[in-house]
């Protein structure tokens, strides 16, 4: 017997304590929750607009870097316009105090198409950033982003 009450909206049996249930009953429910479930997960379109995933698929980050060669200004090509990007020197610390001069080495930054951080450019469509490296302190920060032979790494953003 198939039971008293009903679920609302896969109609799955809810029994009560004189209803005798059958294992038709069972594997019926089993089939509707089955149907339900794979369906769903089947679904690939059905939780983002296409928009969204279009959005969600630009936004793979893209990773890479460059030697430092020492010079005051060093344009780095990425091959694409970046949104946003982030910098920084492998082994290094992301801003380190000098004791003797009270500046900080800046060796990590941000760029991107409305504003960078400082000692990076980056202007509105360019596909290439351009990294300081520049002795002399700016409000008590030193740009060390193209210091000769360190290593830089880039995630970007396009």
């Amino acid at each position: 017997m198939a039971s008293t009450n009903m679920t609302e909206h896969l109609k799955l049996n809810q029994w009560i304590g004189s209803d005798k249930p059958k294992m038709a009953d069972f594997n019926a429910d089993n089939r509707k929750v089955d149907q339900a479930v794979g369906s769903h997960t089947a679904d690939q379109t059905m939780h983002l607009t296409e928009a969204e995933r279009a959005a969600w698929n630009k936004a793979i980050p893209i990773v890479g870097g460059y030697t430092g060669d020492g010079t005051p200004m060093r344009a780095v090509e990425m091959g694409v316009a970046p949104r946003f990007g982030i910098l920084y020197a492998v082994d290094k610390v992301p801003i380190g105090a000098t004791a003797t001069s009270g500046t900080v080495d800046v060796y990590s930054g941000f760029f991107s198409q409305t504003g960078c951080s400082q000692g990076l450019m980056l202007n509105p469509g360019d596909t290439a950033f351009t990294a300081l490296n520049v002795p002399q302190a700016v409000y008590g920060r030193i740009a060390k982003l193209n210091e000769k032979d360190v290593k830089y790494v880039y995630i970007l953003f396009a």
